[in-house]
């Protein structure tokens, strides 16, 4: 596969084969997959260790699996969601580190993020909240009572959420154009190894 990265610099060939294998493992499980890509930062005071993205994962499958127990209990139709993940640390010019991550799931459950604004103070339950609220309990930050005003540690970049839909005309544009966004996580550029933390990592299975 010819993948146009003109803007990303030097990739790492064997992370561009790990994110096509997670890209693949979705498919074949999910032929109609939301992927949504979000940032993480810390807080000023805050440290990571090398599992903060593992730990991410499990608290944000654990909301997953209770919200669609609980649709089911309610009457609303649900189907099998897999939680898969790609996921890159980076540094910013000042030296702090944040991660991106891509999540993939599938799209007859989650079509979308939803709205991570509140109204009237009031957060809606949707992706997007799960998400940020999953963030905050792997930083422990659920201590403080207004654990909320740390939610904007997730940023949703802009155009963050598409749709890769196997059996559609397009396929195989569609799984291009995929492949050259999600090959931004393999870029050395703003990669960091001198801690020996990882900098890069996909769903294992």
């Amino acid at each position: 596969m010819n993948i146009n990265t003109a803007g990303f610099g030097p990739l790492n060939e064997k992370h561009i084969t790990r994110i096509q294998e997670t890209l693949d493992k979705s498919l074949e499980e999910h032929p109609r997959i939301l992927l949504l890509r979000v940032d993480l930062h810390l807080p000023d005071e805050g440290h990571a260790d090398s599992a903060v993205i593992t730990r991410f994962i499990v608290s944000l499958k654990e909301q997953i699996k209770s919200d669609l127990h609980r649709k089911k209990t309610s009457g609303k139709r649900t189907f099998p969601c897999y939680l898969r993940h790609i996921w890159g640390r980076e540094f910013s010019q000042t030296g702090k580190k944040h991660y991106h991550v891509a999540l993939l799931m599938n799209k007859d459950n989650y079509a979308y993020p939803g709205n991570y604004k509140p109204t009237d103070g009031v957060y809606p339950h949707n992706l997007a909240v799960m998400i940020m609220e999953a963030w905050v309990r792997t930083l422990n930050l659920v201590r403080d009572d207004n654990y909320r005003r740390y939610y904007s540690l997730v940023h949703f970049p802009r155009h963050c959420s598409f749709h890769l839909i196997k059996y559609s005309a397009d396929f195989k544009e569609q799984y291009q154009s995929t492949m050259e966004r999600l090959s931004y996580f393999a870029k050395e550029y703003s990669k960091d190894y001198s801690d020996g933390q990882r900098n890069f990592g996909c769903s294992q299975y």
